[in-house]
């Protein structure tokens, strides 16, 4: 048995629909970690060579939005919360 892996693009996950780019993330993407900022929580995905941020509305507990990227800067906020110690003891 064959197996074709394609890998998606960013450009070609943002022309999706709404459902179907939450279904892609669901089926393809990989749970990175989570954060808190003001009323949200913010999941990380990696997918192929991009991130997708899920904005979850907690006072309404709703999906509000996502935000998509490439560029590993924006990772920033999740590094300062990683602990590495077991790492490097």
């Amino acid at each position: 048995m064959d197996f074709i892996f394609v890998i998606m693009t960013l450009d070609e996950f943002t022309l999706l629909d709404d459902a179907r780019q939450a279904e892609t993330l669901l089926e393809q993407g990989i749970y990175l970690t989570k954060r808190l900022y003001k009323n949200f929580s913010i999941i990380l995905y990696q997918l192929d060579s991009f991130y997708v941020e899920v904005y979850h509305n907690l006072r309404f507990d709703i999906m509000q939005g996502m935000r998509c990227f490439e560029d590993d800067d924006a990772l920033q906020p999740y590094l300062e919360s990683i602990d590495i110690s077991p790492l490097v003891s």
